[in-house]
């Protein structure tokens, strides 16, 4: 077999990065359709522990009877000096459904071209599968930079990162707020995760789009650590300052804000010290 090698090393410009997260609730009608399949009836589970409750699909639904009410992605471009965002999306309820969100972002990532690398938090768990199928409730086709998806098991033809698993390794998977919390990273800062749900029954939806969009923030930011580790891009500060720079240019309407404005500030703070205890190391004289 033949293989062109231009093929293999062409770059058509930088490449895209899309951050993404959804937010889901209980789809009811499909639960109480598969409850009817399993003959389940009330009185069932009344001799099950909460426990058992829990981890009980009948009881409790499962990813396959959750719907999508809510999606985030943040388009960033792949730069020499690290990634760059350029732009955040967010659909959701009441202005769209599942199909009207999954529509926008396929049409989306349909026009940002083939050059896509999908980052999630988990999502190798629970959003792609949730997303996935939610399109194929509705009918909709994937866009050509996401066929790999159907194919999550071979990561690198998926084109999808789940960057809990790179972060984690070996080691018990953690929460998002678990490691933003150790390197200083805002996170969750509209709700406790266990009362989006609530948010969604009082039907405030532009609560939930904070949510959706505070775990799309954080997800970038430990992403852009986790690849300044490896010598991608500028220093840490930068991409600190970066992210928080665009956050207040584009979302200083949103809860979260001020919160992002002052880790900004805390990581300009720190920078110049460091920057000033260096100076004071090399030249003493200089302090006095």
């Amino acid at each position: 077999m033949k293989i062109d090698p231009s093929r293999l090393w062409k770059t058509n410009g930088p490449r895209t990065v899309v951050v993404l997260d959804g937010e889901f609730r209980y789809d009811e009608a499909a639960h109480a359709r598969y409850q009817a399949a399993e003959r389940f009836v009330p009185s069932d589970p009344i001799s099950q522990s909460p426990r058992e409750a829990r981890n009980d699909p009948r009881v409790t639904p499962r990813w396959p009877c959750h719907q999508l009410v809510t999606l985030s992605w943040l388009v960033m471009i792949d730069c020499e000096d690290g990634l760059r965002p350029i732009r955040l999306e967010t659909r959701g309820l009441p202005e769209q459904d599942e199909r009207g969100i999954l529509t926008a972002f396929f049409a989306d990532m349909a026009q940002l071209g083939e050059r896509i690398e999908l980052v999630t938090w988990g999502g190798f768990h629970t959003d792609i599968p949730q997303i996935l199928l939610g399109a194929m409730t509705h009918g909709l086709r994937l866009p050509p930079a996401l066929a790999g998806l159907r194919s999550p098991w071979r990561r690198d033809a998926s084109r999808h990162t789940d960057l809990m698993s790179e972060v984690a390794g070996g080691a018990n998977p953690p929460h998002l707020a678990e490691v933003a919390s150790r390197l200083r990273i805002p996170v969750k800062l509209t709700c406790r995760p266990d009362l989006v749900s609530r948010l969604m029954g009082l039907g405030k939806w532009s609560s939930v789009r904070a949510v959706c969009e505070g775990d799309v923030w954080t997800t970038s930011m430990i992403l852009m650590l986790w690849r300044q580790l490896g010598g991608d891009g500028e220093s840490a500060f930068e991409m600190k300052h970066r992210l928080a720079s665009f956050i207040a240019a584009t979302c200083s309407h949103r809860p979260y804000a001020a919160d992002w404005a002052r880790f900004g500030e805390d990581a300009a703070r720190a920078a110049f010290a460091h920057e000033a205890g260096k100076m004071a190391a090399i030249a003493p004289h200089l302090s006095d």
